[in-house]
């Protein structure tokens, strides 16, 4: 029975370029050398800590994980799903042959297999509920939806299969919380980015396309903000329960609440979380979180923020496997560049100083990877506080 895979795109500029020239699937961690002899899943785990022995056991683990399901559950006839780098859309084809190690195609591009790109321009609107829970650090994925193979194999054959309408369908547990509703708003923030390039290929001339590019990269920073205040508030509630939660972490133990609150808990008319609830939107809700010491400071009151931006700058390093190690300072200084485009574009009409009156310029491909860049920054600090 087919499976269907889902695939984030290399870091690479050309990786793209290249994968669809030689009709292939390619993902990192090429210091884990040859696989094709390595059939099972605790030599896969053996080779990957071996050669990657500064990363974590953890990571190497989760490395692992994703190189054997490359090299041994993928199979010729499996639907793999391309989250693409240079546009919003999602490319689409099936799996032809076995794993291959290769040394023709680029420095990171070693694991392969032969793909039949069958469409590149895959709206990400029909894969709603396919994208919704994907985990934001993993470059490899198996879908768990039963149809999804059969739903892709009748849009492919030109038959126009339903698309699941995300806002109708109920919300269980599992499909809830901080991270997820983050998801679904950088969603909003690609369909934007989807709805600019499609109308810049019709040539639309009634409005300034650009300026819907510019209106996804405000909401995908809206929802990083968002996504933040809702973290804080979540563990926040979650340490109201946890006896020891003011000896593990100073900023909890020193939140302040007013007596009035105090009292309401005292007799037995407030839950201790929901008091904290309302103090924290009483004092913190005109709060932005935008700027990186801000979110710090933030997440300080709910965990150990002791150098928060470089463990995650080392979480986004290892996960990407193609050898780039970026520091906390790297960073922090692209959130904050993000957030600076943000503003010009809110305030300064996004205005190019060496061209007034003129915009800056910005397309599919830059804010695709602004916004994929903040959903893997939120992931890679939510396995950081998840560390305590």
């Amino acid at each position: 029975m087919a499976q269907a895979w889902i695939v984030r795109a290399g870091r690479d500029d050309d990786y793209e370029e290249t994968i669809f020239k030689h009709d292939v699937i390619s993902i990192g961690w090429p210091a884990a050398g040859d696989l094709t002899s390595r059939p099972n899943q605790q030599d896969v785990k053996d080779i990957v800590r071996a050669n990657y022995p500064e990363v974590e056991p953890r990571s190497a683990d989760a490395y692992a994980i994703q190189l054997f399901a490359f090299r041994s559950r993928m199979q010729p006839g499996d639907l793999v799903l391309l989250l693409r780098r240079t546009s919003p859309d999602v490319a689409v084809g099936w799996v032809t042959g076995p794993y291959q190690y290769r040394t023709d195609l680029g420095r990171t591009m070693r694991h392969v297999r032969s793909v039949n790109w069958v469409r590149t321009d895959l709206p990400r609107s029909v894969l709603a509920t396919e994208l919704l829970n994907l985990p934001a650090l993993a470059t490899i994925f198996r879908v768990n939806q039963p149809d999804v193979v059969e739903r892709m194999r009748r849009l492919l054959g030109g038959t126009n299969p339903e698309v699941p309408d995300v806002a109708e369908q109920p919300v269980t547990a599992q499909e809830s919380g901080p991270f997820v509703n983050l998801q679904r708003n950088l969603n909003y923030a690609r369909n934007l980015a989807t709805a600019g390039q499609h109308l810049a290929q019709l040539k639309v001339r009634a409005f300034e396309v650009d300026d819907v590019f510019r209106a996804a990269w405000v909401q995908a920073v809206a929802a990083l903000d968002h996504w933040v205040r809702q973290e804080i508030r979540d563990r926040m509630r979650r340490l109201a329960g946890q006896p020891d939660a003011a000896e593990k972490f100073k900023g909890f133990a020193g939140f302040p609440m007013t007596l009035g609150l105090f009292q309401r808990v005292q007799q037995g008319e407030l839950t201790l979380a929901d008091a904290l609830d309302r103090q924290l939107r009483q004092t913190h809700g005109h709060l932005t979180y935008q700027n990186p010491d801000k979110i710090r400071d933030g997440f300080a009151m709910v965990a150990n923020a002791k150098g928060l931006w470089d463990r995650a700058a080392r979480v986004l390093s290892e996960q990407a496997g193609d050898g780039v190690k970026i520091s906390g300072t790297e960073v922090q200084q692209q959130l904050r560049e993000i957030v600076r485009r943000r503003h010009k574009i809110a305030h300064e009409y996004d205005e190019d100083p060496d061209n007034a009156p003129k915009k800056r310029p910005i397309d599919a491909a830059a804010t695709t990877q602004t916004i994929d860049w903040i959903e893997q920054l939120a992931g890679a600090m939510v396995a950081v506080l998840d560390q305590e």
